[in-house]
């Protein structure tokens, strides 16, 4: 270990005592087990828990007992790196704790030191460093229960090094802190669900539910008593005595409505309604019930389009869109990428047991990936990578190998059409037309596009 760079007059332990008492960090060193064998004055203040409640405990017993959340010494003795996590003490109360392993000369791990800053998670976001930051953001609780209960609504990791990520992350923070509508809006597996999720878990209602309805995956004719539930015998096939539909479920916490733009527009304007009354009618009941939740929807589609075309309704739009959050895709962001391909392999590889390593040319051929499904394509790659490699480095050919097989274009069918060729032809062309105009923006484009006036065009359609 290297002489620390003091003067020769001063004494090495009033040093430490110094550093321990006078630092404004909060300071906690603990042996290769776990157990608090140092800690300062700063620390017990920032996570109001007195010295003598912490020295000769286990940091893990610690965690359980909910002194703070989540557990940064199991990431580091894991990882054996540096780390750096938000965590949430007792009383909510945000700090960057940086957890750093301590070896000796033969490797063998023999300490671990935190160092604990009070600083909000905005004051991280705005930092223009290009490092990386891993957030392990868990909700406060007040004992081992609640910590249970609350991990699954938990975001376990978001990798943030682009400052465009930054700065949408920064803004989640800060609209998480008010009841209003939020937009997501973003190519498919960019994250929209996990950044709805963060907003939900650093809202005055974690604590409350996060109910998650996908409104393109629910046949059209069971979405209505889906959100909004049913009375008994409200329609054949009800369920006896009724059925509470997701908003009520999510009273005094967040509706997450993924995509959005799937909901059918009868329905619409009854959605509407809720948002300007906060009460729903349940299919076949006549008396209102009241919901409190904060709303969050999502989409990947061209809403401006949507509306155009009188698929979307334009109320119904300005209502959701409170606060609209865009999430860049990652090829906007490909610095991203390395870090998330360690993040999701380093996942696996504890999920599945194997120990892996990706390549430096490898970790490049990643970063040339067109990657269009984005950061849920880099995940199922890197799963699949492991997978079939069956541990040790991965290489820039296996990389190539399997990222082909997602990549590659594939012969495009015709769509299924119903009825006589006229109509099979018109359902063709009103196809072209939608996409065309999803893809500018606006009929008129379209129409120059397509060769045609924006006046034959709206009377096809």
């Amino acid at each position: 270990m290297p002489p620390l760079n003091i003067l020769p007059d001063i004494d090495v332990t009033d040093f430490a005592t110094l550093l321990l008492n006078y630092s404004t960090d909060g300071i906690l060193l603990t042996d290769s087990t776990g157990l608090v064998i140092a800690i300062n004055k700063r620390f017990s203040k920032l996570f109001q828990i007195p010295a003598s409640e912490v020295l000769g405990s286990n940091v893990l017993d610690l965690v359980k007992q909910g002194a703070w959340s989540p557990n940064l010494f199991q990431r580091v003795v894991q990882k054996k790196k540096t780390l750096s996590i938000m965590q949430t003490t007792r009383s909510g109360r945000s700090i960057l704790a940086t957890g750093t392993p301590i070896f000796d000369d033969v490797g063998e791990l023999l300490y671990v030191l935190f160092n604990d800053r009070d600083m909000s998670l905005q004051s991280v976001l705005e930092n223009d460093s290009t490092e990386s930051v891993e957030l392990a953001i868990h909700a406060a609780a007040k004992d081992e229960h609640l910590v249970a209960e609350t991990q699954q609504y938990t975001l376990n990791g978001i990798v943030v090094t682009s400052n465009i990520m930054k700065k949408q992350l920064n803004l989640a923070l800060q609209v998480a802190k008010f009841p209003v509508p939020v937009l997501l809006t973003g190519e498919s597996g960019v994250g929209k669900t996990m950044f709805a999720r963060f907003i939900h878990d650093q809202s005055p209602r974690r604590e409350g539910p996060f109910i998650a309805i996908n409104c393109g995956a629910i046949p059209d004719q069971l979405v209505e008593s889906e959100l909004f539930g049913h009375t008994g015998g409200a329609f054949t096939g009800a369920t006896a005595g009724g059925k509470k539909g997701r908003i009520q479920a999510a009273d005094g916490g967040t509706l997450f409505l993924d995509e959005i733009s799937e909901l059918p527009y009868v329905l619409q304007v009854k959605l509407l309604q809720f948002l300007e009354t906060s009460q729903i009618y349940p299919v076949g009941g006549t008396s209102p019930i009241p919901v409190d939740c904060t709303v969050i929807a999502a989409t990947n589609r061209n809403l401006a389009s949507m509306m155009a075309n009188k698929i979307f309704r334009d109320d119904l739009y300005f209502r959701l869109n409170g606060m609209p959050i865009e999430l860049p895709p990652l090829r906007k962001r490909r610095e991203e990428i390395p870090p998330l391909a360690h993040f999701f392999l380093e996942q696996y590889s504890t999920r599945f047991g194997i120990e892996a390593s990706l390549t430096p040319e490898a970790l490049n051929e990643l970063t040339q990936l067109p990657l269009k499904g984005n950061v849920r394509e880099l995940s199922h790659l890197i799963q699949r990578l492991l997978i079939v490699t069956g541990g040790g480095e991965i290489t820039v050919e296996q990389v190539h190998e399997w990222a082909t097989t997602i990549t590659k274009s594939t012969p495009k069918q015709l769509p299924h059409y119903d009825g006589t060729l006229s109509q099979q032809v018109s359902q063709f062309e009103k196809d072209i037309i939608q996409q065309t105009i999803e893809k500018c923006g606006s009929q008129v484009e379209a129409a120059k596009i397509l060769g045609v006036h924006q006046s034959t065009l709206s009377r096809k359609l």
